[in-house]
């Protein structure tokens, strides 16, 4: 028995007087937790980013944004660490929010399959969301060595920018520290994509993607992480639930986005990421289509980072089709 199909906290602690009282922020929110209803926009945001890792708010304004948003479930899901979740849950707990233990983990991955006339490429970075982990020391213990890497990955990005624009080194990387606010382990793309606009280099941070930082362009480097059953594993072994983040988002074609989910699926997986709401209805039909084939849950998110992504707003996330479940119904 979940504390999510109980009625009140007084009725299950006095069921259940020696559960940990602090594993659930606030019971008002029980209802939404313990159903999935279809074609409903959800008070629920399970994708967001912090300064922690590459989002422009503080855990604390985060928090308190989602809150005015009208948000009351919310899963803080920095890159690759767990740091901000305290203050995050610091907050949540003022304002009667629900906050679920997150983290967006990196792995490597090699989708091999499809139609393609081409060999797969070499392995991509697939990012994959781990919710309710209860061990939050060794989810952090595991994702240091990856958190080391960010910092000479951002490094290593930085001077291919600096080479291609003809610029020294430093002048990007000592902006590029600013935007992580100073933490180098922090540092992602979307630090450097807005050092690129910001400098002229590139009209706005869309273009520094798709002209330079995405994957196997001309300043991409590969962030070194787990592969993608290792990375399940890690997640299901903190206690927590495995969802692939934007699956539609990796450059693939819609037949190794089926091969992918498939494959995440094979590993361990758990949910599936539903598309954002402004992708095509094809894409959302196509998903909906893999994630009933391989009976997965879902999770909804609105990936936000703050003023680098102005269009990604919490909240906004897509609505449930029909016989799907979200991931929270199973923490």
């Amino acid at each position: 028995i979940g504390v999510f199909y109980l009625p009140t906290p007084v009725v299950f602690f006095h069921l259940f007087p020696h559960y940990p009282k602090g594993k659930f922020v606030n019971f008002s929110n029980t209802e939404i937790l313990c159903q999935s209803p279809i074609y409903t926009q959800l008070p629920i945001d399970m994708h967001c980013h912090s300064t922690r890792s590459d989002g422009t708010l503080s855990p604390h304004d985060l928090v308190q944004k989602a809150h005015d948003k009208g948000v009351k479930v919310l899963s803080l899901t920095d890159h690759d660490t767990v740091l901000g979740i305290e203050e995050a849950r610091q907050v949540a707990d003022k304002l009667g929010m629900t906050l679920i233990n997150g983290v967006e983990v990196s792995c490597r991955h090699r989708v091999v399959g499809g139609y393609a006339k081409k060999p797969a490429q070499s392995e991509k970075v697939i990012h994959v969301l781990g919710y309710g982990f209860n061990n939050i020391e060794k989810m952090h213990s595991k994702l240091a060595a990856i958190q080391a890497n960010r910092e000479t990955r951002g490094f290593a990005m930085c001077e291919r920018v600096a080479n291609t624009f003809k610029l020294p080194i430093e002048a990007i990387w000592q902006d590029v520290l600013v935007q992580a606010k100073g933490n180098a382990q922090a540092v992602g793309r979307t630090h450097i994509a807005k050092v690129m606009a910001d400098k002229g280099l590139v009209n706005d941070v869309q273009k520094a993607f798709t002209g330079y930082l995405a994957d196997h362009k001309a300043c991409y480097v590969a962030l070194d992480g787990l592969s993608l059953k290792d990375c399940v594993k890690l997640i299901h072994d903190c206690g927590g639930k495995a969802s692939l983040a934007h699956a539609t988002r990796y450059n693939l074609t819609a037949n190794k986005v089926r091969k992918l989910i498939a494959d995440f699926a094979a590993a361990g997986g758990d949910a599936i990421e539903l598309p954002a709401s402004n992708e095509a209805p094809s894409t959302r039909h196509m998903v909906d289509r893999v994630i009933k084939e391989h009976g997965l849950k879902v999770s909804i998110g609105s990936d936000f980072h703050g003023t680098t992504m102005p269009w990604r707003v919490l909240g906004g996330v897509p609505k449930l089709h029909e016989g799907q479940i979200g991931v929270w119904e199973i923490l």
